[in-house]
């Protein structure tokens, strides 16, 4: 308990038959969070991997700002497009 309160645990809910893989996303970042990782820290490595995805240098300046706060913002895939970068259709690594 924190503060007093009570913790609750919420299990992923879906509602799409199809949607089982996002169900154990979920689980997975649970799991990160429940070991320590900070909602922040997840999406600074999410917004990172999409950087990958979309082949961006790693010396590049996008890699030093900080993670913006929503990663489905259409704008930042403008942004990548205007600088000359377009998702890669496999990362390899």
């Amino acid at each position: 308990m924190r503060k007093g309160k009570a913790e609750l645990n919420f299990s992923a809910v879906v509602d799409d038959v199809k949607a089982s893989p996002f169900v154990d996303l979920q689980s997975r970042l649970d799991e990160l969070q429940d070991n320590g990782m900070t909602a922040l820290t997840i999406r600074t490595v999410l917004f990172n991997k999409m950087l990958d995805m979309h082949s961006v240098p790693a010396d590049h300046f996008l890699r030093k700002e900080s993670a913006p706060s929503r990663l489905d913002d259409p704008k930042i895939i403008e942004t990548l497009n205007d600088l000359g970068f377009y998702k890669q259709r496999k990362v390899v690594h």
